[in-house]
């Protein structure tokens, strides 16, 4: 006895899930792997009643070369030596047979029918050339008229005339066309199944209306994706058994590639989609395409949120810029942007002026001892001390420094340094003409006190509030003002 019993029903009840579609994709790719010219697809529903008929034609010279492979499951394929061809499995006339009621399959090697009552005959009268798959199939009016609608998806391979109830499918003009190395599966002398990177065709396409984007193995859609375009593979794709789902990895690959060739084609909604940003994160995402995918979807005007500097931030957003936030991208794709130097941190578009530098081995700040102050720069530090205390109640430390860093004054934690090389000498002996900018300085360092960040609301609220205040003090008490 054998080994193995298939069971029909059984099987069928699994092969439901599929869709009635699989049946002709099946039997067409098998007449497409061959050397035919012409291929007839009709199909019939049988008015009230739950079954359709079913006929495929083609006019390949050879035919079927074994008629016992149209029923014996997982027989030594040809498709498995080469790539370029749709099947693997030797799987595809078995499952449309488990669907059917009776079937009958006629070649230039003979004629072999299926009964309903589940017995098969063989006969050597055949065809002249090519081959005749005629079946009776379950098929309620739902299913027919999905699998009408589904069948319209397929692309046809150049120089193989298709016909669907006699309207023929038409090929599409690709958006792209390009070589690529990829992954597929290939046999060995002794007929196992392995993988293999070889190069091959890739065709890009527009997605219809009513369709959902898919990869495609040589014409035939295999897998889902949701993406944009269809991406149609003329080499095998390595699917699972079910033929439904590939690699993660295979999948990037795919994306990356398709962004290369037509990231200049997204819009700013389309730049911001799932595959899109898979895609920038795979090794192989071009510089241009990643800098393109950010132009469209952040514009030029864009930074990276630098938490070092949180005032550039601001700075930036003031000026219209778009600040990226770091969980926007994984590692991935955050490193091949910084390798295309496509955005630059906020830190370094628009740096806070820093008084001092943070490198220890940087040279040490001169400051001048009270001692070589001149009369003004004592009356200046002295109008400050006062002013702190009668306006915040802050007891002032207040430093003059030689340093060429960009900064005139600073202030922290009750300390105000005065740069003098920045300001200059005439900023402390013109004191009483310069007493405006002098208060000017004092207002803008003070408010420090209360907010580090000079875009934000709080510090806006404490130059105000420390301007009435001054106003105020200086109507109660001009003498403080007298330099």
């Amino acid at each position: 006895m054998s080994w193995f019993v298939v069971d029909k029903k059984g099987l069928a009840k699994l092969l439901e899930k599929k869709g009635k579609v699989f049946v002709l994709f099946e039997l067409i790719q098998n007449a497409w792997d061959t050397n035919t010219k012409t291929v007839v697809v009709k199909l019939t529903k049988m008015p009230g009643r739950p079954w359709a008929e079913l006929e495929v034609v083609d006019d390949d010279p050879d035919g079927f070369a074994d008629l016992s492979h149209a029923y014996t499951i997982f027989a030594e394929s040809e498709k498995k030596n080469d790539p370029t061809k749709r099947g693997r499995f030797n799987l595809g006339e078995k499952l449309v047979l488990a669907l059917c009621k009776e079937a009958e399959i006629r070649s230039t090697k003979g004629t072999v029918h299926f009964s309903e009552d589940g017995s098969r005959r063989q006969s050597a009268t055949g065809t002249t050339t090519g081959s005749v798959f005629k079946a009776v199939i379950k098929m309620n009016e739902a299913e027919h008229e999905e699998t009408c609608r589904e069948i319209l998806k397929l692309i046809p391979p150049p120089g193989v005339a298709t016909t669907f109830n006699g309207t023929p499918l038409v090929a599409r003009e690709p958006l792209a066309e390009f070589e690529a190395q990829l992954p597929t599966i290939v046999a060995d002398e002794e007929g196992n199944l392995s993988r293999t990177t070889r190069k091959t065709t890739v065709r890009v396409h527009e997605v219809l209306p009513g369709e959902e984007a898919s990869i495609y193995e040589l014409g035939i859609p295999v897998v889902v994706t949701g993406d944009k375009y269809h991406v149609d593979v003329q080499q095998k794709v390595p699917v699972n058994l079910d033929r439904d789902n590939v690699p993660p990895a295979y999948l990037r690959t795919l994306r990356a590639l398709v962004l290369n060739h037509l990231a200049s084609t997204l819009d700013k909604t389309e730049a911001a989609a799932t595959w899109v940003t898979d895609a920038i994160g795979h090794k192989d995402a071009a510089p241009e395409a990643i800098t393109t995918v950010l132009d469209q979807r952040f514009g030029k005007q864009r930074a990276v949120y630098d938490p070092s500097d949180r005032e550039a931030n601001n700075r930036l957003v003031a000026r219209g810029y778009t600040v990226i936030s770091g969980g926007t991208f994984g590692s991935d794709a955050w490193a091949n942007i910084k390798a295309a130097d496509a955005v630059k941190p906020s830190g370094v578009l628009a740096p806070t002026p820093k008084p001092y530098s943070e490198d220890p081995n940087a040279p040490q700040v001169e400051v001048i001892p009270p001692e070589k102050w001149t009369e003004g720069m004592k009356a200046v530090v002295g109008l400050a001390k006062v002013l702190a205390m009668e306006v915040m109640g802050v007891s002032l430390s207040a430093k003059i420094v030689m340093t060429s860093n960009a900064f005139a004054a600073c202030y922290g934690e009750g300390r105000l340094d005065l740069n003098l090389k920045r300001l200059g000498h005439s900023f402390f002996d013109n004191r009483k003409e310069r007493l405006g900018e002098i208060l000017d300085l004092l207002i803008h360092e003070f408010s420090h006190e209360y907010e580090a960040n000079h875009l934000s609301e709080n510090y806006f609220e404490a130059l105000s509030r420390l301007g009435g205040k001054f106003a105020v003090l200086a109507l109660a008490k001009p003498q403080l003002f007298a330099l």
